[in-house]
């Protein structure tokens, strides 16, 4: 009888020894390839001082020229005024909270558009971000105060005060996967900032009509690095102008719409139209304090009245079982609603996200207008949201559903309770956006 193991098997049972990591000296680093990097600085074109009763969109053209724009270090730089002058105002969330609408435009094409881009910044600082992460914020972009738990609401700035603050965009034409930087060589494409009125972007003490602010000095910093290997530079031109460069972000697209107090079934068109639509996340707000310069119109989301809710997207239900919500201590239930939240918000790669926002954040009332200011602590945070994604891989592209197809509406059907009242609603769809830079340089956008 032959007991010899076959081959295979003894090739397993070796593979199985190895060295521990601590004592393999023959692995390293390789060597980067030759490279010089600098921090370049683009300005606005149009102007220094922009308002919202002014000059209300600022525009800062950007050309990588002969180097690789590294846009997941970039920053946006402000000096703010307050124009008040006679109460102190605190940044609505941070100061992002001066940003109504994100476009970014090339050779007269729009690669993105990011509308009510405040509100979406400061739910996803909420919904994903480490106490790292809020720290910076507080530190740099003039965020909440950390020390204060529940905190929304950013710097206070007195009466005819200045703050300067940096922040990153939320873009996925800048904020692409895989931190990939901008291609060498592409046109020139213009960032352009439409600015919120003082009422949304600041949050009152008192006296809401004294209340004004002017943005000065807007700019964009970014490293740009030049590769010095003539070898690895030339392989670079050869495949840009054989078959052009792709990458791919995340991005969003708005959809607003509006609650009734009537109790029972109430719907919201959604009727996105989408490559991969891997998400879909709606805030709502009440109607009688949104865009109130004593309410959190930024910062603030509620879930006051929904009982009860479910997407349709091309006939079919998402999730399948209606999501319940009671946010009464008594029978609380938010298990499935807060689920959804964190693997909507979640990054790719990421099962979930990491929130700041707990249940007493996610089941907190409508704050309404004229609160105490505080730090931000009667504003809620709780979204409704649905995950569409099929995998969770950061190496797999269009794991979203494909509704560009789609005749049928979609819908975000609410069942409303008694507690509901008139809201504005904002629905993200979260989709991925393929960019390309043609051999001639040219961009282009498909999502």
């Amino acid at each position: 009888m032959n007991t010899q193991q076959p081959n295979n098997v003894e090739q397993v049972a070796q593979t199985r020894e190895a060295l521990p990591s601590s004592m393999r000296y023959a692995l390293g680093n390789a060597d980067a390839i030759p490279s010089s990097t600098t921090e370049r600085m683009f300005a606005a074109n149009n102007g220094n001082s922009f308002s919202p009763t002014t000059t209300n969109e600022i525009r800062i053209p950007v050309q990588s020229g002969e180097g690789f724009l590294d846009t997941a270090k970039h920053y946006l730089f402000f000096t703010i005024t307050n124009n008040g002058t006679t109460a102190a105002s605190r940044l609505d969330g941070d100061i992002s909270s001066i940003i109504n609408q994100v476009r970014i435009e090339s050779q007269g094409v729009e690669l993105e558009r990011l509308d009510d881009y405040a509100y979406y910044h400061n739910l996803h600082s909420l919904w994903n971000a480490s106490y790292t992460d809020r720290e910076l914020r507080n530190g740099k972009a003039g965020g909440p105060t950390p020390a204060v738990d529940g905190a929304t609401t950013g710097f206070e700035l007195a009466a005819a005060a200045v703050g300067n603050f940096c922040v990153q965009l939320d873009s996925g034409f800048l904020m692409g996967h895989h931190k990939k930087a901008l291609p060498m060589g592409m046109a020139e494409f213009t960032i352009v900032i439409r600015l919120n009125t003082a009422a949304v972007a600041l949050v009152a003490h008192a006296n809401a009509a004294a209340h004004a602010y002017t943005i000065t000095n807007p700019r964009f910093y970014c490293p740009v690095y030049k590769i010095e290997d003539m070898n690895v530079l030339n392989q670079y031109k050869m495949l840009a102008s054989q078959r052009g460069i792709s990458w791919s972000g995340d991005t969003n697209k708005l959809y607003m719409g509006s609650l009734t107090t009537a109790a029972g079934k109430q719907t919201i068109q959604i009727n996105d139209r989408s490559l991969s639509l891997k998400g879909l996340i709606t805030g709502k707000r009440p109607s009688a304090s949104y865009q109130n310069v004593r309410a959190y119109t930024n910062s603030a989301s509620n879930l006051t009245g929904i009982d009860q809710y479910q997407y349709q997207i091309a006939g079919l239900n998402y999730p399948q079982v209606p999501v319940d919500i009671v946010i009464a201590d008594a029978a609380t239930n938010i298990g499935r609603a807060y689920d959804q939240c964190l693997k909507t918000f979640a990054a790719p790669g990421f099962a979930h996200s990491e929130p700041l926002v707990n249940r007493a954040k996610f089941t907190k009332a409508d704050p309404g207008a004229s609160v105490a200011l505080g730090e931000g602590t009667a504003a809620g945070q709780g979204v409704v949201c649905i995950d569409l994604r099929r995998f969770d891989d950061e190496r797999l592209s269009y794991v979203g559903l494909n509704t560009a197809k789609n005749a049928s509406p979609n819908i975000l059907e609410i069942t409303a309770g008694t507690g509901m009242v008139s809201s504005t609603t904002n629905t993200y769809a979260i989709c991925e956006a393929e960019y390309t830079m043609s051999s001639n340089g040219s961009l282009s956008v498909v999502v």
